[in-house]
């Protein structure tokens, strides 16, 4: 959504409060992408430090590993 001149010189707390505030979907802080990060998950927006956390989490449940070859 825009924000013209003429909007906030009707309103200057038009800026003060974002048009989309969105709080992360795991701890509740809310997010600025700048200071918290702002991260698309399948459960909503969540901060970096809960991404990868969850990333981490998902990442140690299904481990990578190659095919071993066998020799006989």
């Amino acid at each position: 959504m825009p924000i013209y001149l003429a909007d906030v010189l009707k309103n200057p707390d038009v800026l003060r409060h974002p048009a989309t505030e969105h709080k992360c979907c795991t701890c509740g802080v809310p997010l600025q992408e700048t200071i918290t990060g702002k991260r698309k998950t399948s459960g909503g927006f969540a901060c970096s430090d809960c991404y990868y956390e969850l990333l981490g989490r998902e990442v140690e449940e299904r481990p990578l590993s190659s095919g071993g070859v066998r020799r006989g």
